[in-house]
């Protein structure tokens, strides 16, 4: 019985040693693709230190032009945002995990519905894309705990990269223009053939709801100009969508830029890619106007 212990422990020493070793090395694997998830993750963690951040999912990603806001506000920025649907969960430990590093001077927030509503494949499990930082501070944890996977990812450091294996063996699958700083573009003209306006009859959700306003209020306590922001739809809901947030920023006393309807995009196919994404033309409109927008806020960026 003494020696099958004894094997045992040396199996699972064993075990233990080759899941830090391979998780290492796919820690570095990740740090240096280029995939997009992987890229846009790693060096919104890890490495940016720009003034101005963006902050949101796929919209975020593919509508907000940094070079176009550096040129108008002078100052450095950064998208941060990732496609995936994002929500509010993935944002606030983002959010923890760079305040670790640094504090940034402005954020600008592309809320969208899935941050306060129960949307379909948009839950707490957006979160476990920040795996590979499980440790990296308490905001992070925090969601990694609330999706039932923080021991895992404490257990095993090769557990933390599973969602990433094919991006990581493949390195260039989806790769990123770094000279673009998070911005991807999307090339192509709406086809507008069977569109109809996106609904949002869900429920709201409080607790996503708790966790966008302590996103709010952390960034109240560390001195960050906080913006939320609203990019074109090519046809819009009839409903009141975004009164919640128009509710919520004034209550916060924060700014909130509602392009939502904006009539210089809404109806235009040419500056979209599909009903919800503006393509390469459209960013690059709408990013002048932001920016423009930005320079006159109160205080100004």
């Amino acid at each position: 019985m003494k020696k099958l212990l004894i094997r045992i422990a040396i199996i699972a020493a064993l075990f233990f040693l080759f899941d830090r070793a391979l998780g290492y090395g796919l820690g570095i694997l990740y740090s240096q693709s280029n995939a997009t998830d992987e890229y846009k993750i790693s060096y919104s963690n890890e490495t940016t230190r720009d003034p101005v951040l963006f902050f949101g999912s796929s919209r975020c990603l593919h509508h907000f032009v940094p070079s176009i806001f550096e040129k108008e506000l002078g100052k450095d920025c950064y998208n941060t945002a990732d496609w995936g649907i994002k929500n509010i969960y993935y944002h606030y430990g983002l959010l923890g995990n760079i305040l670790t590093r640094y504090t940034p001077q402005t954020i600008i927030f592309e809320i969208h519905p899935c941050d306060w509503l129960q949307t379909p494949f948009s839950g707490i499990e957006r979160a476990n894309s920040l795996a590979p930082y499980c440790g990296k501070s308490e905001a992070c944890d925090e969601m990694l705990k609330l999706s039932g996977n923080y021991w895992k990812y404490q257990l095993s450091w090769t557990y933390r990269y599973t969602g990433s294996l094919p991006n990581l063996l493949t390195g260039k699958l989806g790769s990123m223009d770094r000279s673009l700083k998070g911005w991807k573009p999307m090339d192509g003209i709406l086809d507008t053939t069977g569109i109809k306006a996106e609904e949002y009859p869900f429920p709201v959700d409080q607790e996503r709801i708790h966790f966008l306003e302590r996103f709010i209020k952390d960034c109240q306590s560390h001195g960050i100009q906080l913006i939320m922001v609203e990019s074109p739809m090519y046809v819009c809901s009839q409903q009141d969508v975004f009164r919640f947030v128009h509710e919520l920023t004034q209550k916060h006393q924060i700014p909130f830029l509602d392009h939502y309807r904006d009539s210089d995009f809404v109806g235009h196919a040419e500056y979209f890619f599909d009903f919800g994404h503006l393509n390469r033309e459209g960013a690059q409109r709408f990013s002048e106007k932001l920016s423009k927008e930005l320079r006159e806020t109160r205080p100004a960026i």
